[in-house]
């Protein structure tokens, strides 16, 4: 079974069966930029590209810039599923089924040998991108009890001002080669 999409530059990728040469940055950087967080929940557009942007810069979060400029880039090839959800949906193919979680997996583990990047994300990268999530709920989300026991002991970073998608699709390319050229990837 396949589940094919056409990307940004008209590669046709399967989604459950990605191969390594599919794969491009500019596809990523451009759906990422297009995707807003939260499922849109936001007070204003606010991509997946741009919290990637912002939690790579950010020198105070721990983790290696390359991994917390890509910890989503699977996202770009099936989109930004809300965590409560993506728990529970699996992909059943041929009688067998695996999580979707095991789709992202794989498909980062494509994107690290396509990109000749090291992808595999460790507790740093979970606690970096918890103290985007305090800042997010600060400056873009609705107040509701429910954030609490997701921020309570963590600080906020600099306020966060959305950018246009262009904007957050040139950014997120720029810092890619940025972190290439400078080195500072493990």
């Amino acid at each position: 079974m396949k589940a094919e999409i056409v990307t940004y530059t008209g590669k046709l990728f399967d989604i459950l069966n990605p191969k390594p040469e599919l794969v491009c940055i500019e596809d990523i950087a451009h759906s990422l930029a297009n995707q807003c967080r939260y499922t849109g929940h936001t007070k204003e557009f606010y991509s997946v590209a741009q919290h990637s942007v912002l939690m790579a810069v950010a020198t105070e979060l721990p983790g290696d810039p390359m991994q917390k400029l890509l910890h989503d880039s699977a996202e770009a090839y099936f989109g930004d599923i809300v965590s409560p959800l993506k728990r529970k949906i699996y992909v059943c193919e041929q009688g067998y089924s695996r999580r979707i979680g095991e789709v992202e997996v794989n498909l980062l583990r494509v994107i690290q040998e396509a990109l000749g990047v090291n992808l595999d994300l460790g507790p740093d990268i979970k606690e970096a991108d918890r103290r985007m999530l305090v800042t997010e709920v600060r400056d873009l989300m609705s107040a509701h009890p429910v954030w609490d026991k997701y921020i309570e002991g963590y600080k906020p970073l600099k306020h966060i001002i959305p950018w246009t998608p262009t904007f957050a699709e040139r950014q997120f390319l720029h810092t890619y080669h940025e972190i290439l050229e400078l080195g500072v990837s493990g």
